[in-house]
This record gives C-alpha cells, structure tokens and sequence, in this order.
C-alpha cells in the first residue's frame, strides 16, 4: 500500500521554526486532528519546538545539525541545495510512496487528498507556474533566461541544452512518487553546474522546473496551498501568536489561525507589489507603501488578554 507523506525542513532561525509550525497547525485545521492518512516528517535541529506544540504522535522529527547542513550545501555553499539533498535522503528508502515537498511559509487552505491521489497516479506536483525564461511576469526569471540564451553554447558543453521556452516553476510544493526519486540526482547535477555559472537563488528552482518538467506535465497546487513566499513581515506577526499562545491547548491554537491569516494580512502587499510603477513610485515618495492590518486581536480581548 502507498504511503502519504508531508516533508518539511525547518532549522536555524525562529522565525523559520514559526513558519513550519503554523503550516502544520494548518495542516490540522483542514485535515482534522485525527487524520490519519498522511504522515507529516520535519527535517529539523529543534524538535522541541514542535513536539511541545504537537506532542510526539503527530509529527516525524528527523534531526539535522549544523555539521549535515553544510555538508548538504556543498562545494558551492547554496543553502535552497540542502532541498535537494533532503528530499534524495527522504526519499531513499522508499519505492512507491507518495511524497509531498513544503516550505516552511506554506499554509493549508484546502484538503491535498486530490494532490495524493494524482501522485500516486504518476503526476508531478509544484506550487505554481511563473511562466518561460522568455515570457513572464517575474523580472528573476526573465534575467536568467537572458543569461541562458547568451551561454547556452556553454551550457551544451556541459550536457545541458535548455529551450527557451522551458517553463519555471515556483518550488514552494513539489509532489512526486518515490519511482521518480531519481530526477532528484538530475537536479542536484545541474544545481552543482548552473549555480557556479549563475549564483542566484532561482538556480534550484529551475533545476527542479526544467527536469520535473522533462519527465511531463507538471500540475498545479496552488489551489489547495497559498505560499506566501513574499510576505515576510508576517514572520512578526507569528512571533506575537505564539508568544500569545504560550499557554493555549492545541485545539485552541488550531480555532484561531485563521485571525491571522496570511491571505488577508498579505493582500494589502500583494496589491502594492502588483501596482504599475508610477503610481508606485508616487506612494514610496510619499513614504505610503502599505499597511498590515491589525492582527493583534487579543489586545482588546478580556477573555485571551496576555497577563
């Protein structure tokens, strides 16, 4: 029988330990405290910080110290290659599992009971796409295809022959079965050869785009995941939940997620980010780029007051 299976890592700062936790917690509220189906693993150098939260039956702590980290960053010292290493040591063992990928700053808005079943069915899974080296709306993503098109002679050298309509693809969620455990060798091959040539953070991201992608269809997650990966002010307003929650049960903890949602928090960035250029540049000059909203919903709160 297949096994579901949620890998996360989350080491170093608090505010990444945070992140990883509130996405869990999220995992919770959808699935179910008694969701048994799918099981949740964390590469980790802080295990406490979960376990005291989720106690020891709900989540898999694989421990990771600083000696593993710099090995799994390798020669060419890139921290998103420690994803890679992770992922192949997860993977190892397993033959036909299923194997879904988050980031820390990943939060659970609906069941992934379909993700699973596609896996399980072959598909490939990441959070969402961000167009071709040629075509999209990211400025990172078309600066490196203008630097893969003026080295790709360079790059076929080196075996690596890159269309330039290959479509890259956020790496936040990435879904696979572990029969296809061997693309991850491709990935880190490439990551090893592209990042000395190009040593940016996508490199990673388009190691895993351009190879899951060579193997077919690459489906979408987004509607069940919401990445925030550019909402990091949000790693404060975590930092306060928690210290609010010190005390709180879990059952507690999971009811009142959602009054900081980083959907709603976000939006008001999400909207400045999308804004054209001029009426930005007005807002900056006016020193009025945007607001969070108010988050601290305690303050006012007799009832969950902090003491």
């Amino acid at each position: 029988m297949k096994r579901n299976y949620i890998v996360y890592q989350a080491y170093g700062s608090e505010a990444i330990l945070n992140e990883a936790l509130y996405s869990i917690l999220s995992f919770y509220r959808v699935h179910g405290l008694d969701c048994k189906e799918i099981q949740l693993v964390i590469y980790t150098d802080t295990p406490e910080h979960f376990e005291s939260v989720l106690g020891k039956e709900r989540i898999e702590c694989r421990a990771i110290d600083a000696a593993q980290i710099k090995k799994w960053r390798g020669e060419i010292d890139f921290v998103h290659r420690v994803k890679i290493e992770m992922l192949l040591d997860f993977s190892k063992s397993l033959e036909q599992d299923n194997i879904l990928y988050l980031d820390s700053d990943i939060y659970f808005t609906k069941k992934v009971t379909t993700i699973f079943e596609g896996i399980g069915e072959g598909a490939v899974y990441m959070h969402d796409s961000e167009g071709t080296l040629k075509k999209s709306d990211f400025l990172l993503v078309l600066k490196m295809g203008k630097f893969i098109k003026a080295h790709q002679a360079d790059l076929k050298s080196l075996g690596i022959d890159i269309p330039l309509n290959a479509k890259t693809w956020n790496a936040g969620v990435i879904g696979f079965n572990a029969s296809k455990k061997h693309v991850l060798n491709k990935v880190l091959s490439f990551t090893d050869i592209f990042y000395k040539m190009y040593p940016k953070h996508i490199a990673e991201q388009f190691g895993f785009s351009f190879y899951w992608g060579k193997e077919g269809h690459v489906s979408v997650a987004s509607e069940a995941l919401f990445h925030y990966w550019s909402f990091k002010e949000f790693r404060g307003v975590l930092k306060d939940f928690f210290d609010h929650h010190t005390k709180s049960n879990l059952t507690k903890i999971i009811s009142e997620l959602d009054l900081i949602s980083p959907i709603v928090l976000g939006e008001p960035k999400r909207k400045y980010d999308a804004m054209h250029w001029l009426p930005k540049a007005f807002r900056k000059l006016r020193k009025n780029r945007w607001t969070i909203p108010v988050y601290n919903y305690w303050i006012n709160n007799e009832d969950t007051a902090r003491s």
